[in-house]
């Protein structure tokens, strides 16, 4: 195991004085740093994509893994002769979250390509 304390020390450094930009910046002891707004479209886009991408991947478990008490629902409605009340699916949820990331995010956009062609 290969132990590097000068580079241990450099990253704590670095660390630090970070920490301390940001908390001067926060409690406006010091000026927040600009950054160019390419550079905060591209955080926006990220952050975006980033909730996009975890509201999909939560709904293809609920896809993949279905809740068993809704099964048991529409079981029972079946045998009862009842009507099953209408509801979302979660393919039509997860079709529903694909759309709105292709439109939000743009058609040239990995998630915007495919989407169009498919609805």
């Amino acid at each position: 195991m290969d132990f590097n304390m000068k580079k241990l020390a450099s990253d704590a450094g670095i660390f630090f004085t970070r920490a301390v930009q940001f908390t001067e910046e926060k409690f406006g002891q010091a000026e927040k740093t600009e950054l160019d707004a390419q550079f905060e479209n591209l955080l926006a886009r990220a952050d975006s994509t980033k909730n996009w991408t975890e509201k999909i991947l939560r709904q293809t478990e609920v896809l993949l893994q279905p809740n068993p008490s809704a099964r048991v629902e529409e079981f029972l409605y079946e045998k009862l002769d009842r009507k099953v009340p209408s509801r979302v699916t979660n393919g039509e949820l997860l079709a529903q979250y694909m759309a709105e990331a292709a439109s939000e995010l743009g058609p040239t956009t990995p998630y915007g390509e495919p989407v169009p062609t498919a609805r």
